[in-house]
């Protein structure tokens, strides 16, 4: 009886030795695509895309902590497992109307460089690839003042999917809070 466990154990041992080599030739087989992964977020009607390589986690909205005299755009701090974290609302810098806060909404904790952030979003769709020969550029004129946050545009029948380029978004000066600023304007 006990030769018949060796035999179960060394059976799956090679059970498990073939999946994984079978595992890494499938993961192999994805590097040579030629497309990325992105996180479909919601503003109204309007749908966008953000790279998930950038993309952390996906946060049920928590009370948030309002900092006196920053930008409306930043919608407060939060604690995340010990860490303050500030909240981005996109809205206003994509060109939306603000409304109300409801608790349908999500934050989307992201992280680009040394920046870290949670972006306020109405809903999250999901994780989607994007085949990079699809993606169009946007028409002229369209956005101007948004263009430079935007990579392309993916249009899936009806539906258009913006990708927006978090690196730039991130880098915009009025994300950027200087500290320094701040305090010499408390002092005033």
């Amino acid at each position: 009886m006990h030769e018949d466990k060796n035999y179960e154990i060394d059976q799956i041992l090679q059970e498990m030795r073939s999946d994984y080599w079978r595992n890494l030739e499938i993961s192999e087989d994805d590097v040579g695509s030629s497309g990325d992964e992105f996180l479909v977020i919601c503003y109204g009607s309007k749908r966008y895309a953000l790279p998930a390589a950038s993309c952390r986690e996906v946060l049920k909205l928590p009370r948030l902590i309002r900092v006196p005299r920053l930008p409306d755009h930043l919608r407060g701090i939060f604690n995340l497992r010990g860490e303050i974290v500030a909240v981005t609302d996109l809205r206003p810098l994509l060109g939306h109307e603000k409304s109300e806060v409801t608790d349908g909404f999500r934050l989307v904790v992201v992280e680009s460089g040394p920046i870290k952030t949670a972006l306020l979003v109405e809903a999250v769709e999901g994780l989607t690839k994007v085949d990079n020969a699809q993606v169009e550029p946007l028409a002229e004129g369209a956005g101007s003042g948004v263009r430079d946050l935007i990579r392309g545009k993916l249009v899936e029948g009806e539906q258009v999917l913006v990708l927006l380029d978090l690196s730039r978004l991130l880098a915009r000066p009025e994300l950027i809070v200087d500290q320094k600023e701040q305090a010499s304007s408390g002092s005033d």
